[in-house]
């Protein structure tokens, strides 16, 4: 990795206690890092490969066990993560308070409940069955769509990707979602309640024929059955923490009562569920926003330490590590060895990989490829995720 003033970097920021690998490790590390950074297991044990490239696995298994033969490496309450780059270990997820599980099961009650009864309104007509006779309130029509926001591929998994990685690789799924509402509402909605359809390919039935009208359902159906398939993994993932089952388990669960109610009530059922849901899903939401901001403890690393031999890339970083004059530039700052590291059993040292710190964000991501250096920045597939949600999801808000 090059920082801003050219010199190789690693890929830890965080305090090791041990001596630094040698400089041919960590350019084969760089390798194997840019396409697999690190694997670990959602418990933080360390797993048995820890990079693609066997060699490099073999040559950190020399160091971690001492053993030319050995391929694989492992250290006891780590994982590869920490063992390799220094970066802490996920923590262990608490088992949920017995409540929980009890409020989830009456809340699921109460919307399968609510889904049923609205069979009593559809009194045996397709029109009120598919499209709710064309008559929900345009607050109802909010609420569903505002509904979609909460569910486990994009609120889950917005939340997932911006902790697993930053900010904005979790922020572009809601924009995205958001501008196909746009889009929706200024060029195609109008259109669609002038045909009077039913479903999407009707609307293509009645200008292209029923072969585009086939086409059309077969790409729908293949489409949600994805959309479903990734909300149906959130909800058993949900279900088999607080109730304590099996995720296979729970995934079925979830697939037979929103089968169950969808089907009993049409549109009317979804519609009115999601007066609810969105109800409870965004007070929900809001609380728990307000309240991490408000307590949140824990701050963005500051510009790594570095190691011997390392430079400082400004004044600031330097004053902030008693940084001494550098042995082949005594115009440049380096690493204080004298302080930090004076001897092997009392190292304080990392790999640089925050030159100028860490943030909570960074306002150039979306536009700069090189913005997270030294770690990789996904800023095409950022993008990539906002144009394929903004148009893929127009079937979806029709």
């Amino acid at each position: 990795y090059n920082d801003m003033s050219g010199k190789k970097l690693s890929c830890s920021s965080k305090p090791c206690h041990a001596r630094p690998p040698r400089i041919t490790l960590l350019r084969k590390m760089s390798k194997a890092i840019l396409p697999i950074i690190v694997n670990f297991d959602l418990f933080g044990h360390a797993v048995a490969q820890c990079f693609q490239d066997p060699d490099t696995n073999a040559e950190w298994a020399l160091i971690i066990n001492k053993d030319s033969t050995s391929t694989e490496f492992s250290i006891e309450g780590s994982c590869c993560q920490e063992t390799v780059c220094g970066l802490k270990c996920p923590e262990e997820t608490p088992p949920p308070a017995k409540m929980f599980g009890k409020a989830v099961i009456a809340s699921i009650l109460f919307f399968v409940t609510v889904g049923f009864a609205s069979i009593f309104v559809i009194k045996g007509k397709s029109e009120n069955y598919f499209v709710a006779g064309r008559s929900l309130p345009l607050w109802v029509i909010i609420a569903t769509l505002a509904s979609q926001s909460i569910d486990s591929n994009a609120l889950l998994g917005c939340v997932t990707l911006s902790y697993k990685y930053h900010f904005w690789d979790g922020a572009v799924l809601p924009i995205g979602l958001g501008c196909s509402l746009i889009l929706n509402a200024v060029f195609i909605a109008r259109h669609i309640n002038l045909d009077r359809a039913l479903t999407l390919p009707d609307v293509f039935a009645k200008r292209y024929g029923k072969l585009v009208e086939a086409m059309v359902s077969c790409c729908t159906i293949t489409s949600f059955l994805c959309l479903l398939a990734g909300n149906l993994v959130g909800m058993g993932a949900v279900l088999a923490y607080l109730l304590t089952m099996t995720p296979t388990g729970a995934i079925w669960m979830s697939a037979v009562l929103v089968f169950a109610y969808t089907v009993a009530g049409g549109l009317y059922s979804v519609a009115y569920t999601d007066v609810l849901q969105a109800a409870v899903g965004w007070l929900g939401c809001m609380t728990l926003a307000f309240y991490s901001i408000k307590n949140e403890k824990i701050t963005a690393p500051p510009p790594s330490i570095g190691f011997p031999s390392y430079k400082y890339p400004d004044d600031t970083t330097c004053e902030m590590y008693d940084g001494v004059p550098c042995e082949n530039d005594v115009t440049a700052c380096c690493y204080n060895t004298d302080k930090w590291c004076p001897s092997d059993n009392k190292c304080f040292y990392d790999n640089g990989a925050y030159p100028f710190g860490d943030q909570s964000h960074f306002t150039d991501q979306m536009t700069n490829a090189y913005s997270l250096t030294p770690f990789p920045n996904a800023v095409v597939f950022n993008w990539a995720n906002i144009f394929v949600l903004a148009f893929g999801n127009l079937a979806g808000t029709l």
